[in-house]
């Protein structure tokens, strides 16, 4: 040993320590070994921890010796300071030395085995450096960690989740390690953060593709994954290739599935490889496949025509009867889409299998006794047998596929109304609902039973949560009063109306209503149908007038692959928190809360002069201004050209009033704008404002727009409800005289 590591380690003379970094490394190079196993001696010594004197430390196996023999002593912190032991400290400093070392190979072969027992030893710190070298060590050479999977897997479970990225690298070379704990490891996803997330996705996704069936029991939890746009596509991805080893672990999940695919019509193509898969099951699950893979080709675009023609032909071929052994005739006879679509809908409609005789309906429904049903909804649900789960998707998908020839029947109705007037693309709570078409084919007495009990017993099962949820929601946005829908260049809206109950001596609204217009008219829909559950002391059945007003407008609606009324009604108790949010969103885009806002006391929506009556009387002072300040208005009309001027605006009366910033108050620049004159008052649009203009509004009248800014966005919110205010006010004002002048 060189003289001065016997100086510094056998005599302890550490004032000498310094010079050992002045050494050439030639002159030590013999004597590491020998030097690092008196380090070992001196640390194991009994009295080590209570002699400061040997605390002072820094050729593979005699280094990883002592880092070894760090773990016969105790390594979590200790004290109410929390700091590292000794031992501790010395494991520290050889992990980043050994370990840095992690593209070497040899180096690693002796360390990996050490380094794994360090993950449970209860430090989280230095299980987290280990942590972030075994992680590279996995990506320059993953079989050295493979035989100690099952200790990494558990330190996962445990909390260590930084050894996630670890788990799809040694997985190909010992997938039993990992699934032993593959539920476990599924259910820690919503633990996880984000970066986390995609490196247990991609664990399950290899899952998936080399041994589907071991993932099979986990498909309910990876369905409750597909809420999470970031993993939406990755779970699809699993799911997809679970469905070609174990169709029948995803049949209850299909209407969950469907669900989603309305939702992200970029993931369809992947809901109809899994229909497909399942409708090999059976017969009865082919027909029912069927039904809804035909509705989607004649509506989605030519990108999933390919795919879907695929899964249709591989059900067809292997269920001739199906079509009655045609099927191959009907791809040769078009090369349209469309009409390979509309040719197949008809075959279907004539199939024995699904409209056969009553006998035979019951011998396919035999085979799917033992099927759950619908596994979407908490509430307990109905068992159909084969023949009438298909007339049910038939329905679905009947008003989809008959658009023209529903608006045909809906304008031949509206034409011979009592007043005679054409009320062309619009239907009310009030219209009778368009059975005709519905009852044209199938069994109607049959299929109306069967959806009065669905829908009844949905809402006996969940009518507790459903006047719970109404009760808070009541609170956040209004039930439509009135609800109409037309039809729009971009597909149907919903025309609402809302009016202040109360109507004291100064409503905004005594006589008239809030109108807005809605592209969401079946969360409406959805909305309305809750509340009148929640008002209701029994469960409400689809036959009820009430209902069936709401049926009407669901069926005008024409969503693409949507759903039945009855059927889109029971898919959840009520509706999801983010639908809700998007209505709350649209409520203030049209400025409805400038308007009316919920009172406690009254327990329902009221206008903003019968909300604030103390303020009423200061409103409607003749000729006192309601609100006055500078704002500045944009004079040139192109929006790319930034060029403001400011002036004094009063808002009094029926009018609002202006001049140039300066001049007295005697002396309008312009000619004033007529509030009862005005259209609309609008923030500016959300691409606008993301560009600078979050302060900006625009007062729309027929003749003009003017777009006005505030000097802060507080500022320009007071602005725009007092305005708002005074519209409403001034119309009812002019509605008022008109009515006493007639």
């Amino acid at each position: 040993m060189h003289q001065l590591f016997s100086q510094v380690l056998g005599q302890r003379d550490l004032s000498r320590a310094g010079d050992l970094f002045s050494l050439e490394d030639a002159d030590i190079e013999d004597c590491l070994s020998q030097a690092l196993e008196q380090i070992k001696a001196i640390s194991c010594s009994p009295d080590y921890l209570t002699n400061d004197n040997d605390q002072a430390v820094r050729h593979g196996g005699a280094l990883v010796g002592l880092w070894e023999s760090c773990l016969e002593h105790r390594l979590a912190p200790q004290g109410e300071s929390h700091e590292d032991t000794p031992h501790a400290k010395i494991a520290s400093d050889i992990t980043s030395c050994i370990l840095q070392n992690y593209s070497r190979p040899p180096v690693m072969a002796l360390a990996v085995p050490v380094a794994v027992r360090f993950l449970r030893r209860g430090n989280r710190e230095l299980s987290r450096n280990m942590s972030s070298y075994l992680s590279l060590a996995a990506i320059a050479k993953a079989e050295l960690l493979a035989e100690h999977t099952d200790a990494i897997t558990l330190s996962v479970l445990a909390g260590n989740h930084m050894l996630l990225r670890v788990l799809p690298s040694v997985y190909p070379k010992q997938p039993d390690a990992i699934h032993r704990h593959l539920g476990d490891l599924t259910a820690m996803m919503s633990q996880l953060e984000p970066p986390e997330q995609l490196h247990l996705i991609r664990l399950l996704q290899l899952v998936a593709e080399q041994h589907p069936l071991i993932l099979s029991p986990q498909v309910p939890a990876l369905v409750g994954y597909l809420d999470d746009p970031s993993l939406t596509e990755a779970v699809f991805s699993a799911l997809v290739d679970v469905s070609q080893a174990s169709p029948s672990s995803l049949v209850s999940f299909l209407p969950a599935l469907r669900a989603v695919g309305e939702q992200a019509p970029a993931l369809l193509g992947s809901v109809a490889k899994i229909h497909g898969a399942v409708g090999i099951i059976s017969e009865a699950h082919a027909c029912s496949s069927l039904v809804y893979l035909v509705s989607l080709l004649g509506n989605m675009e030519h990108s999933f025509h390919h795919t879907l023609l695929m899964q249709i032909r591989a059900l067809t071929e292997r269920y001739p009867c199906v079509l009655g052994g045609c099927g191959k005739d009907i791809y040769r006879m078009s090369n349209s889409f469309s009409a390979i679509a509309r040719l197949l809908e008809r075959k279907l409609g004539e199939s024995p299998a699904i409209w056969g005789p009553r006998g035979e309906r019951r011998r396919l429904g035999e085979e799917e006794e033992e099927e759950e049903g619908e596994g979407e909804s908490p509430a307990p649900q109905r068992r159909y047998s084969a023949g009438q789960t298909a007339r049910l998707e038939r329905r679905e998908m009947r008003f989809n596929r008959s658009k023209s020839l529903a608006l045909h029947a809906v304008r031949s109705r509206s034409f011979n109304s009592d007043n005679g007037e054409d009320t062309e693309g619009t239907m009310t709570a009030d219209a009778t609902p368009p059975h005709a078409l519905a009852n044209q084919q199938g069994d109607p007495e049959e299929e109306e039973e069967e959806e009065v009990d669905r829908l009844h017993v949905h809402l006996k099962n969940n009518m507790e949560t459903i006047k719970a949820f109404c009760k808070e929601m009541v609170t956040q946005i209004p039930v439509p009063e009135q609800c109409f829908i037309e039809d729009s260049g971009r597909g149907c809206c919903a025309k609402l109306s809302f009016s202040c109950p109360l109507k004291g001596n100064y409503c905004l609204y005594p006589k008239s209503s809030f109108v807005l217009t809605s592209p969401q008219p079946h969360l409406w829909v959805h909305v309305m149908m809750l509340h009148l559950q929640s008002k209701s002391s029994v469960a409400l059945c689809s036959g009820d007038e009430c209902v069936q007003r709401l049926v009407s407008l669901w069926e005008r609606t024409q969503l693409r692959g949507a759903h039945s009324f009855s059927m889109a009604m029971t898919q959840n108790p009520t509706l999801h928190r983010k639908d809700l949010a998007r209505l709350q969103v649209h409520l203030e885009e049209v400025r409805f809360f400038d308007l009316f806002g919920f009172s406690q006391k009254e327990e329902n929506w009221l206008c903003f002069m019968c909300n604030n009556p103390e303020k009423a009387t200061v409103v409607n002072q003749e000729g006192q201004p309601l609100m006055e300040g500078r704002l500045k208005e944009k004079q040139v009309r192109w929006k790319f050209i930034k060029r403001w001027k400011t002036r004094y605006f009063t808002l009094a009366g029926n009018q609002l009033l202006f001049r140039k910033s300066g001049k007295s108050k005697d002396e309008l620049e312009d000619i004033p704008i007529e509030l009862s004159k005005v259209q609309s008052v609008k923030v500016v649009a959300r691409k606008r404002r993301d560009r600078g203009l979050p302060r900006a509004f625009e007062i729309f009248t027929d003749s003009k727009t003017y777009v006005l800014k505030a000097q802060d966005e507080k500022h320009a919110e007071e602005w725009l409800q007092c305005i708002n205010v005074a519209v409403a006010q001034a119309r009812e004002r002019e509605n008022r005289e008109a009515t006493t002048y007639l």
